[in-house]
């Protein structure tokens, strides 16, 4: 089986999405090394996208090291996640591979998506389909004013000074799509677990119990659990058959549905994930965080422990099953400094990293993953930074990067900038 493939998307792109224009070529926006003490990532080649289209999302081929898939944004009509147009790119020839355009399906799809593990194709996480509103526009009486928008018929507003039917593009609750590589036909999937939840928490006021899909995630769904009047919630992750798509199982650190236990680390293989529950005194002050270790393929807890470091942190990543990445502060205070901590679960070793001033290295916005046994990569909006796990620093840092995605399978990293070129990097530092 191959490993996991790795997504980031970062949100610097939006606010050159909003201008509607092509991408143009501006030496400040080009990839900068702005720091190296080891060449972990050394250059290979540039490739300039053969479109005027911004980059949503990309994920490397998981059987063809030539080969990546982009979403693309087109139009500054659709929201900033939502897509019709995927692309896959040849990295040998820097060409254009394959364009899909699923425009005329009158439907919207979601920026995210993940190759099935035999590369023919790509699961959609979301569908935006075409629905009847009714919208009820309230004009001021110095001007301006306000609309809401209900479902069709049913307004309850007396005072519309405009009342009117209007199609939208709306989230599709339980589907998903996939999208065959090939023939470039999409397949629609259902989805949910009510067959795993009991009608106590279905008819109970003010309790919101669901699955929903999310990207990170390979042959299992999160759980959700939202008890509104008491303000508690917790998350799960619930497993589903790769072929029918159906529930199989609900997995919390408690074994309880309505659980108080939040999912905050997922391994990058899918098998181990990390749940949290903060803990507070009667003036809600945290005073502990309780953390539990499950190994979703042999169904089982292998670690429960307290805050490694402080209670004002979290846990960031997995090295592997028993040593994890946190970040941390002093306290609970703004101006605290931030830290940089790896715990191993079974001798109880702790090795820390300071950010000092530059709090930016520990604000880790989206993207931490194992480039291999040595070092990690992450980013801080559009700087990347890569980390040596066992001298506890950082070694190399980049700017300007919208987006990358990476294969440690092909040992290869591409960067995306807003010129609208593919920076390939070869990962060449190991042990």
């Amino acid at each position: 089986m191959k490993t996991y493939i790795k997504v980031f998307f970062l949100p610097f792109l939006i606010v050159f999405i909003f201008s509607g224009c092509g991408a143009i070529k501006l030496s400040k926006y080009d990839l900068k090394e702005t720091y190296s003490e080891k060449q972990v990532l050394v250059y290979d080649k540039t490739i300039s996208l053969p479109t005027s289209s911004y980059i949503s999302n990309m994920q490397f081929s998981p059987t063809n090291k030539d080969e990546i898939a982009i979403s693309l944004r087109d139009t500054i009509k659709y929201d900033l996640f939502q897509t019709d147009h995927f692309m896959l790119i040849d990295l040998k020839s820097g060409k254009l591979k394959k364009d899909i355009k699923l425009d005329k399906t009158k439907a919207l799809y979601s920026i995210n998506f993940k190759y099935s593990e035999d590369g023919k194709r790509i699961y959609i996480s979301r569908i935006y389909e075409e629905v009847l509103k009714t919208r009820c526009d309230i004009r001021g009486k110095n001007g301006g004013g306000m609309s809401h928008i209900f479902e069709y018929g049913k307004n309850n507003i007396k005072d519309c000074t405009k009342i009117e039917d209007i199609i939208i593009k709306e989230l599709t609750k339980d589907k998903f799509t996939i999208l065959d590589l090939e023939t470039n036909n999409l397949v629609h999937n259902y989805y949910n677990c009510d067959n795993l939840i009991s009608q106590e928490y279905k008819n109970k006021e003010g309790v919101e119990v669901y699955c929903y899909d999310t990207t990170a995630m390979k042959n299992f769904r999160k759980y959700k659990y939202i008890d509104r009047l008491n303000k508690k919630g917790g998350e799960g992750i619930a497993l589903y058959d790769k072929d029918s798509f159906k529930t199989k199982k609900i997995i919390t650190a408690d074994n309880r549905l309505d659980t108080q236990f939040e999912v905050v680390v997922i391994s990058e293989d899918g098998q181990y994930v990390l749940f949290e529950k903060v803990i507070r005194d009667n003036k809600e002050h945290i005073t502990n965080r309780k953390y539990v270790v499950y190994d979703l393929k042999n169904d089982k807890s292998i670690h429960s422990f307290d805050a490694p470091f402080t209670v004002y942190g979290r846990g960031e990543a997995f090295i592997d099953k028993d040593s994890l990445l946190f970040e941390y502060g002093d306290n609970g205070e703004i101006s605290s400094k931030r830290n940089l901590g790896i715990v191993n679960l079974v001798t109880n070793e702790k090795k820390s990293f300071s950010c000092a001033e530059k709090k930016g290295i520990c604000s880790i916005t989206q993207g931490i993953y194992n480039l291999n046994n040595r070092y990690m990569i992450w980013a801080w909006y559009s700087t990347i930074y890569i980390f040596d796990k066992k001298d506890m620093k950082i070694v190399q840092e980049f700017n300007g990067v919208e987006n990358f995605t990476l294969s440690r399978d092909f040992k290869k990293v591409v960067f995306y900038t807003l010129n609208n070129d593919l920076y390939l990097y070869d990962i060449v530092q190991g042990e």
